[in-house]
């Protein structure tokens, strides 16, 4: 543990156990607390015992030493998580806490996703999914691309521009819902329904190709019941070395939306136990930032 870190800690701990209280700080404090005690056995003794007195105390300046001194040790502390091996990347344990800190920063920011836009149109995704979707495209070029879940058109618009670069493939594209404004493209059909609907099931059915990629992304209501009905029905669509992209897996703690309950998340664990013809592809993940954590399924095996 570096010293400077440590000397952080005591005059933290001599500058904070001051009243009055503060309720940020108090809350910080505990917090430190549990992550000390739960991971007790991989954190220096050293600094557990400069930190044990702010521990004990829970209190802070709101504007004085106190409060600068702690921003220092947090600031020189989490520096310090970088480079621990040879080839200058963090842990794995580290690597994850910090991308799934920045994931909950940039989910949970309205000015990110839910204000990113292709030629205009909004497209709620993250950009590095959208990136890695027209890498998928490029390998594939796909025939047909069935999206579940349009709402303003914007990945649809996007989906289909990549296409018009490569010179081919079609978009059909699913949503309970219309709404104005969704571009108009000689690619794209819009089809108004359930996905899981038996009419529009048959719809999506009627325009598989018969030679050609097909590429599924499934991105409508998320609930996990909702989420398994769709792998069950739009999987056999998918062609062998194509994907099934299960999108927001991120949600119910997956590091986000802990409220929300069951989800695509656990809707693909329930799928890949019991269908082997399908593999997490974590390659697609390179980015790290992903909204589609472990929904990246890959044909391996035909239908």
């Amino acid at each position: 543990m570096p010293r400077r870190v440590i000397s952080k800690a005591r005059e933290s701990a001599l500058a904070l156990a001051q009243p009055p209280a503060d309720a940020m700080a108090e809350w910080y404090l505990r917090r430190v607390g549990r992550r000390l005690q739960a991971a007790q056995e991989g954190v220096s003794r050293d600094l557990v015992d400069a930190l044990r007195p702010v521990l004990r105390a829970g209190v802070t300046h709101p504007g004085g030493d106190g409060g600068s001194a702690l921003e220092a040790l947090v600031t020189e502390s989490f520096h310090g998580l970088s480079a621990q091996r040879p080839d200058g990347q963090p842990n794995p344990a580290v690597r994850d806490a910090i991308v799934d800190q920045f994931h909950r920063l940039y989910y949970n920011d309205p000015g990110t996703w839910l204000d990113t836009r292709w030629l205009g149109v909004p497209a709620w995704k993250c950009p590095l999914d959208l990136w890695v979707y027209q890498e998928i495209i490029q390998e594939l070029r796909p025939a047909l691309i069935v999206e579940c879940g349009t709402a303003h058109g914007g990945s649809a618009y996007f989906l289909a521009s990549i296409c018009d670069l490569l010179g081919s493939g079609e978009i059909v594209t699913i949503d309970v819902e219309t709404k104005p404004g969704r571009p108009i493209h000689p690619r794209i059909t819009y089809v108004l329904g359930s996905s899981v609907d038996s009419d529009v099931i048959a719809q999506v059915q009627s325009m598989v190709p018969a030679a050609g990629n097909v590429l599924v992304i499934l991105d409508s209501d998320h609930r996990a019941p909702h989420v398994e009905r769709e792998l069950s029905l739009y999987s056999g669509m998918v062609t062998l070395g194509s994907y099934l992209i299960v999108e927001d897996t991120n949600i119910n703690n997956h590091p986000v939306g802990p409220g929300f309950g069951p989800g695509p998340m656990e809707a693909v664990s329930s799928f890949l136990e019991t269908n082997h013809q399908f593999l997490v592809d974590e390659g697609r993940q390179k980015y790290h930032l992903t909204f589609n954590p472990r929904g990246f399924l890959r044909r391996v095996s035909p239908p």
